[in-house]
């Protein structure tokens, strides 16, 4: 029998083939199926956890909390002292020997005391359930005999999910405290998420600030760089100090290329301090950005950062907007500056009363993808520069389209010229439920 000795780089592929990653944002889809992975062999297993570290805050509070435990113990002693000084006692995370606290409790339910894991991390907290499946288990058990304390894992940081990340260190905050003032017993406190209260009117965003600067600089010393960025503001109070930290991570952000923002709670600060720091974004989504007149006078001084933010990008490709209202005509004039590079726009559920043009989007000669999904307001005033006969789209421009009930006719007859386009009427009893459930009749792409 003839065996074939796979070299890294296509071991690397078959990997994140496996991983389902998001082609543009590079995001995993599936961890669970990357976790035998690991058991392979000595090689697999060393080119599969830095995959498995990319995104270790794009998870849960406490799965984030496993992680951080693991970067605490690339501190420094020194580092380590100014967070114990700080009220942030982490040695109480490396109690038994090496081992941290949550690290003893997978051992319990994983009934595997006997195994000596020195400075070994346990990686539950990147599959779907901790206790997804007795074959997870003797997975993970036949993992720990591997040696992996040579692993880098601040390194391996390419995708930050930024609040979930302050959330998992406010969470590590809230536990030690309850530690040293000997609230819970070390040996009885259950890891799981009802622990988390977030009504607890405890203020530990000063603590967690620090630990999370204390483990940004560690990656950004141990040489991470950044490609994706997630935003998701949970507070609607001036918290700006939260976000002014990342002045001091120019190395870690300057190769951000896909930024995610949710402005569901406006931070115009934190645009104004992404326009300075990242200038390499080729993906960009906002969403959740709302109002409910476009007149506003705000709308126009959020409008100034958000030009300051996409002006001072190289070279945009793919432009999401979606859940907007009343703010969308800040973005049109700004879509001119990329006209050259960019390939994909996305229009998901916005409002475009009160929007100027679409001059902006016909200017867009390298075009390819154009999505048009669920919105209102399009009239045929500001449309027509883009469906006029004298705009002639390339040959690999595309439309997908979904409309709701009032939307522009002329628009849907452009896009039938495009690409083809045919309404599907939905049965007449599925209708009548539609109308009695005040839901909107839809029409979808063929």
């Amino acid at each position: 029998m003839v065996h074939v000795k796979l070299n890294s780089d296509i071991i690397r592929q078959i990997i994140l083939s496996l991983a389902d990653s998001d082609p543009k944002t590079g995001e995993y889809k599936s961890y669970s199926i990357l976790y035998p992975c690991l058991l392979v062999n000595r090689e697999w297993c060393r080119i599969t956890v830095p995959i498995l570290w990319q995104q270790p805050f794009s998870f849960d509070h406490i799965r984030g909390a496993r992680a951080i435990v693991t970067y605490c113990r690339f501190l420094s002693f020194h580092e380590k002292q100014i967070l114990i000084e700080n009220g942030i006692n982490i040695n109480l995370l490396f109690q038994n020997g090496s081992k941290s606290q949550y690290e003893e409790e997978e051992d319990n339910n994983n009934n595997l005391n006997s195994l000596n894991r020195g400075n070994v991390m346990s990686l539950e907290f990147i599959t779907n359930s901790s206790n997804s499946s007795s074959s997870s288990s003797s997975s993970s058990s036949s993992f720990y005999n591997y040696d992996l304390s040579g692993f880098n894992y601040p390194l391996y940081l390419r995708r930050l999910h930024y609040e979930n990340f302050f959330k998992s260190a406010e969470y590590i905050c809230i536990r030690l405290s309850d530690y040293s003032e000997g609230d819970l017993s070390a040996g009885e406190d259950e890891y799981n998420e009802e622990y988390y209260d977030d009504e607890d009117q405890r203020d530990f965003s000063e603590q967690a600030k620090l630990l999370v600067n204390s483990l940004l600089t560690l990656s950004q010393k141990n040489g991470a760089r950044l490609n994706g960025l997630w935003f998701s503001p949970d507070s609607p109070y001036n918290d700006i100090d939260k976000y002014e930290p990342l002045y001091e991570y120019g190395k870690l952000l300057e190769d951000v290329n896909v930024l995610d923002i949710c402005c569901l709670f406006r931070k115009p600060a934190l645009f104004s301090i992404l326009g300075r720091m990242c200038h390499q974004v080729r993906h960009l989504r906002i969403h959740m950005i709302w109002s409910r007149h476009y007149e506003e006078k705000h709308i126009d001084k959020t409008g100034e950062v958000i030009h300051e933010l996409i002006s001072s990008q190289k070279s945009l490709v793919s432009f999401h907007l979606e859940s907007c209202k009343a703010y969308t005509r800040i973005f049109f004039p700004l879509l001119s500056i990329h006209s050259r590079s960019l390939r994909h726009l996305k229009f998901d559920q916005v409002d475009f009363r009160g929007c100027p043009s679409w001059a902006p989007i016909s200017d867009c000669a390298n075009l390819q993808l154009l999505e048009i999904i669920q919105c209102t307001n399009m009239e045929p005033d500001m449309v027509r520069p883009l469906i006029s006969n004298n705009n002639t789209p390339g040959e690999k421009f595309k439309v997908k389209y979904i409309k709701i009930n009032h939307s522009c006719r002329e628009l849907e007859e452009w896009v039938k010229r495009v690409n083809g386009y045919k309404q599907i009427d939905l049965p007449i009893d599925i209708q009548k439920l539609d109308e009695a459930s005040g839901s909107n009749n839809r029409t979808k792409e063929i």
